[in-house]
């Protein structure tokens, strides 16, 4: 019992001063945007809320509340519905996904990302549709 006391103590010791887990580490992109694309929950996770929305053709930006997104065509049904291409612009902690129409202006949407504490959220969705 003796023997087992300051292994005991020592396990607690390392349990204390353990770093409890914090954000996403550093959460790969390219790891994240299929599950964000397809996964309704995780979508609805991972977006900042009231999520900004801008309409160019409108001029005119809305906040759209979680209620709202959760109803909302996911990305990639949007993509293959409308048989739409996309490309990425990464910066330093930020990505802009561009999703179009080859060839033609009637669907050129933005889904822009931003990295915090490790994690991607999307924080603006830009309709930039003729």
């Amino acid at each position: 019992m003796k023997n087992l006391l300051p292994c005991l103590a020592a396990l607690l010791a390392g349990c204390a001063s353990a770093p409890a887990p914090h954000g996403c580490g550093e959460e790969k992109f390219d790891a994240f945007l299929p599950r964000y694309m397809t996964d309704r929950p995780f979508a609805t996770e991972r977006t900042v809320f009231p999520l900004e929305s801008i309409d160019k053709a409108e001029n005119r930006t809305t906040l759209v509340p979680r209620e709202q997104f959760a109803k909302s065509t996911l990305i990639a049904d949007v993509i293959k519905a409308d048989q739409l291409a996309a490309r990425q612009a990464v910066a330093p902690g930020a990505v802009e996904l561009n999703v179009y129409k080859p060839d033609a202006d009637s669907h050129i949407y933005f889904y822009r990302f931003r990295q915090q504490d490790g994690c991607w959220f999307m924080w603006q969705f830009e309709d930039a549709s003729l």
